[in-house]
């Protein structure tokens, strides 16, 4: 494939790229970062591709990691060979920014495939990753032959390592690079920014509806482990990796069948979300004890959640009613700080708790220890009128990647797009500068954590006050440090 004279090329050492151009933006798509991880290869840290004289036809977005659709069957355009990255810069890029955005979708779906093209319009090389999802990228089993459990975030720092020594090429800058993402995306900028593997791979974060308080599967329990968000014992990853392996049939199954079982098998066995595994070896602790214990990256970081970040917790499988009793029997005035909801319906009380306590909570406690460490960290509140027809006031999860890469073409000339334009714009200052500019003169610029103890508010659809927000966090704050028997610290297992 040689491609047309008007296609942009770019000469790597693993070959020739052939991309396309449109309306001043190149994008280069489905560009291999790893070798397929499929037989020996899966349950096993990513292989970096090897050097090579091909041209590769880099026009179209490549495989996904294999997942199911809503209705429970897997995607056609998956694969396990899904390690490949998509880039969009500018047309005269020279040591531009470069984002590398990491998608959401809890671990067990999702993809690299967003509207890059709305920030190389605005000047940034823009960098999207896909890493292996659920079973496939996060597990530890007696018949998987691995000390490593997290393979898929072993797959985001071989992209990221490719970034630092490619992106030059594109007219990336590979000393100022910046992660971001919304939800898992967020939890895996947490999660990088306290691995041994990410020191010196990326210079800012952004972590959008992150969950870095919020309970991991772990490899070995001890009893000073945190308990889970029921306030039980935590839950084991050979246990988790067990159930799914049970709902597929794959009893009696060896290490060597377990290799050649096919991937969309793997997949159907799944239940709600992937959680990343405690393993002592790339993730060592929770993101919020591992910065409490001054273990994360010192680095300009920018954080935030949604108002009804609790949208998405029917995806998440955790039963609203056995969730609200471990509530009541730790503190039944919860439900005076959320009565407004609780009016609405018994089960909007509960998703807003249980959004305030998975990604709020989160933000707050990740941004005042980065601050600590001696960093520049500053933390936002969406709060942008959702979809209508909600019964919500508010922001629900996942709408501000809507608003940074979608609302302004499906949405043109919107509230909507002024908010994405805004947002977009913020970002890529602190992309730039480590310092987000204003988005309303009406909230004025934006302070860093310590010179300010609110939250720079985006929007007032929900007309939650300062002072209720700093109740419910008070509350939640109270429960996080109970759970996490703050005396325990990071510990090696293996």
């Amino acid at each position: 494939m040689t491609g047309a004279k008007s296609d942009p090329k770019v000469v790597l050492p693993q070959g020739t790229l052939i991309g396309r151009q449109r309306e001043g933006v190149q994008a280069f798509c489905g560009v291999p970062y790893a070798l397929a991880p499929v037989q020996v290869r899966r349950w096993q840290p990513p292989v970096p591709v090897a050097a090579s004289d091909e041209t590769l036809d880099a026009r179209f977005f490549g495989p996904m990691a294999p997942q199911v659709s809503e209705t429970g069957r897997p995607i056609a355009e998956a694969s396990e060979d899904c390690l490949n990255l998509n880039i969009w810069k500018p047309d005269q890029a020279r040591a531009a920014p470069v984002m590398v955005w990491i998608h959401g979708g809890g671990f067990c779906s999702g993809s690299n495939r967003v509207r890059g093209s709305v920030f190389a319009k605005a000047g940034v090389v823009l960098v999207a990753p896909n890493y292996r999802l659920g079973m496939l990228g996060f597990a530890a089993h007696p018949l998987i032959e691995s000390q490593q459990a997290n393979f898929g975030l072993l797959d985001l720092i071989l992209a990221l390592q490719w970034v630092r020594d490619h992106i030059d090429a594109f007219g990336g800058d590979p000393e100022n690079v910046t992660i971001f993402g919304v939800s898992a995306g967020g939890q895996a900028v947490n999660l990088l920014m306290t691995m041994p593997q990410g020191a010196g791979l990326f210079h800012k974060a952004i972590a959008q509806s992150g969950y870095g308080t919020w309970p991991l599967l772990r490899l070995k329990t001890q009893d000073q482990d945190p308990r889970d968000i029921l306030g039980e014992a935590p839950e084991i990853a050979e246990d988790n990796a067990g159930a799914i392996l049970r709902r597929i049939d794959a009893r009696g199954f060896s290490s060597a069948s377990l290799l050649h079982l096919s991937a969309n098998t793997i997949v159907q066995g799944q239940r709600g979300f992937q959680r990343p595994i405690v393993d002592g070896l790339s993730v060592l602790e929770e993101p919020g004890r591992c910065f409490a214990l001054g273990l994360g990256c010192s680095i300009p970081y920018l954080t935030g959640a949604n108002s009804f970040d609790g949208s998405v917790m029917p995806s998440y499988q955790l039963n609203p009613k056995d969730y609200a009793a471990a509530w009541d029997k730790w503190d039944p005035s919860w439900r005076m700080l959320y009565d407004a909801d609780l009016g609405i319906a018994p089960e909007t009380g509960i998703q807003r708790l249980f959004g305030d306590e998975r990604y709020l909570l989160s933000a707050w406690v990740l941004s005042e220890a980065v601050a600590r460490l001696g960093a520049p960290a500053y933390r936002y509140y969406l709060d942008v009128p959702g979809p209508e027809g909600s019964l919500l006031s508010g922001s629900p999860h996942g709408f501000d990647g809507f608003l940074l890469f979608e609302s302004k073409i499906f949405s043109p000339g919107s509230d909507w797009a002024a908010w994405g334009d805004q947002l977009r714009r913020a970002w890529i200052e602190f992309a730039r500068t480590g310092v987000p500019c204003a988005l309303d003169a009406r909230v004025g610029p934006w302070q860093p954590v310590g010179e300010s103890n609110q939250w720079h508010r985006l929007g007032s659809a929900s007309t939650i006050s300062d002072q209720a927000l700093s109740d419910r966090l008070s509350r939640l704050l109270s429960r996080y440090h109970h759970r996490c028997l703050e005396d325990a610290g990071p510990r090696r297992t293996a």
